[in-house]
């Protein structure tokens, strides 16, 4: 080993087990070697049975904070590193695995330097049997661990920075956010600056193995890249990081279906997720299917990898039609709300900028809130007291974000239809926030997607209590009102109210008329559908004020003073 190391000056790793049988040899470059996939006892409790050897080019035999974070990850027997010099081992290295309080391998000692003929490196394998024992636990308790995470990013081109952050830096701040709402531990943050993104590694082949290497040295067990990959770039990065690899939108999904509480909204999230899937099916293909036929491709029946994918799609027509029932029942529902004349308002807005707060506080009512992205899947309706003795609805929708793909609009479009058809618009607005202006622009391009930029808007400048005077946003509101709120403790929501009231359309009209008293009826439609303000009787009848809805009056007109 020594010997050819010297030769081409690269790192040779031999993994033996304890048999003395060779398992796997992989080479490396000057300063690394890659590492196999490890199979031993699952047990966390026990070692692989499986030790490295490798070499080091440079002469020195001193393991690596990489040589011993691999060799606990992967609980190796023992990691031995052995320095070379002039086509000799000059000196040897072994670290061996120790357990913590926990009875886990999660610390490590280092015993050397050794020679060659030391026969103290044969007692170290006594040490290894003993130290493997399993430990005898009365108790064993189920822990779930979170996961430890590194973010990627890219930065592509020169955008506008805010507050000294660049584009990338901003978004990728943001995936943290994601992140520790999904559960992880972000262990680091990597943006790689590069002209365009790599088609099959992403950020580049040599940064994945710089990366590789503080996976490594981090313990890291998750990567999570701001964009959103093939399966072929996921298949490409996990070959060389040796990690579980996800990007951004598989993320945000991950989030969704820890949200999504109501029957319809786990259909949208299992939907979105089957769409997501169904196209990263590695495999022969559309035009290499065993189905098809062909030289190369007849055989036995179906490989498993067709079978997925069309048990996949039958799933997603299941599901497409029970949505389709669902929105079937919710246009019913719409009908009925837009014969009552209630007026209906949706609350718009990025993530986490206070929908839900602003509800509660509107309203009176007790829907959860929480300071995390995407608390609110599932719309929520609730009704909203108006000034005038009328009530209208009031809907908060699912948050928006930068980045937001195409099919996951697409599969929430059911509950985007609910601003799609609202008499009125309120776009909740986190002034707080170092970025406002940039989510301003996301919701208003979202909103221009659903084609609802021409109804009427009212923004709610919300947690101004949180900001100075002197850092008031510059935000013009081109299609309505806006107001500064406080959803926590209240500041301008009765404005707020009066300007719902000032913008909401009109669709009552104030009447007058004489019924006869042989006409009850009447008396009881204008109960029903509008508000009476005036009586007065007369000798063959009642003359009457009311204000009634306009799509109500089509059967009276006929007694209309």
């Amino acid at each position: 080993m020594a010997e050819l190391t010297e030769k081409i000056n690269r790192e040779i790793a031999v993994y033996i087990d304890r048999k003395g049988n060779i398992t796997d040899i992989s080479i490396g470059d000057s300063n690394t070697v890659s590492l196999p996939l490890v199979e031993g006892r699952r047990s966390l409790n026990r070692l692989s049975g499986i030790r490295c050897v490798h070499t080091h080019p440079s002469g020195g035999g001193m393991v690596s904070a990489v040589d011993l974070s691999s060799m606990i990850n992967l609980r190796l027997d023992a990691m031995i590193a052995i320095g070379v010099k002039d086509k000799r081992a000059d000196e040897i290295y072994v670290a061996l695995p120790h357990r913590d309080d926990s009875g886990e391998f999660k610390k490590s000692r280092i015993f050397g330097p050794f020679t060659v003929d030391d026969d103290r490196i044969n007692q170290l394998m006594d040490y290894i049997f003993e130290i493997d024992k399993e430990k005898m636990l009365s108790l064993y308790k189920n822990k779930t661990e979170s996961e430890k995470a590194i973010l990627v990013g890219l930065e592509t081109g020169s955008k506008n920075k805010i507050n000294g952050m660049s584009y990338g830096e901003r978004s990728l701040a943001e995936l943290e956010e994601l992140a520790t709402t999904a559960g992880a531990v972000v262990l680091e943050k990597i943006l790689q600056v590069r002209p365009k993104k790599d088609s099959a590694f992403y950020v580049g082949k040599g940064k994945l193995e710089e990366i590789g290497l503080i996976c490594q040295a981090l313990h890291a067990d998750l990567l999570i890249f701001d964009d959103e990959l093939s399966g072929a770039q996921i298949s490409n990065i996990e070959s060389i990081v040796g990690v579980k690899v996800i990007d951004r939108t598989n993320l945000i999904l991950d989030i969704f279906a820890q949200r999504a509480r109501s029957k319809e909204g786990k259909f949208q999230v299992e939907l979105a997720q089957l769409k997501y899937r169904i196209s990263r099916l590695a495999g022969l293909g559309r035009q290499l299917s065993r189905l098809g036929g062909g030289i190369g491709t007849r055989g036995p029946g179906e490989k498993k990898l067709e079978t997925d994918r069309r048990h996949i799609r039958r799933r997603i027509q299941y599901l497409n039609s029970q949505l389709e029932q669902m929105e079937n029942r919710r246009n019913s529902l719409r009908d009925d709300r837009s014969d009552s004349a209630v007026p209906v308002i949706a609350l718009v807005g990025y993530t986490n900028a206070g929908k839900s707060t602003l509800m509660n506080q509107l309203c009176d009512a007790d829907v959860f809130a929480e300071n995390k992205l995407f608390a609110t899947l599932d719309p929520t309706t609730r009704k909203l007291p108006l000034e005038d003795g009328k009530y209208a609805l009031l809907i908060d929708t699912v948050g928006f974000i930068r980045k937001l793909p195409h099919h996951l609009i697409e599969a929430f479009k059911s509950t985007l239809e609910e601003a799609i058809y609202a008499d009125l618009l309120i776009h909740v607005v986190d002034v707080s926030s170092e970025e406002v202006e940039e989510q301003v622009q996301v919701v208003d391009s979202i909103l221009e997607d659903l084609g609802v930029l021409d109804k009427p808007i009212i923004m709610a400048f919300n947690k101004i209590d949180l900001i100075s005077e002197y850092r008031r946003p510059g935000i013009i509101n081109k299609n309505g009102k806006s107001f500064e709120i406080s959803a926590v403790n209240g500041d301008g929501i009765e404005e707020l109210k009066k300007g719902i009231l000032e913008v909401l359309p009109q669709n009552e009209v104030e009447i007058k008329l004489f019924v006869p008293y042989a006409e009850g009826w009447i008396v009881s439609h204008l109960h029903q559908n509008g508000k009476i303000l005036n009586e007065e009787h007369k000798e063959e009848g009642t003359e009457i004020i009311a204000r009634v809805s306009k799509s109500k009056i089509g059967t009276i007109k006929k007694y209309f003073v």
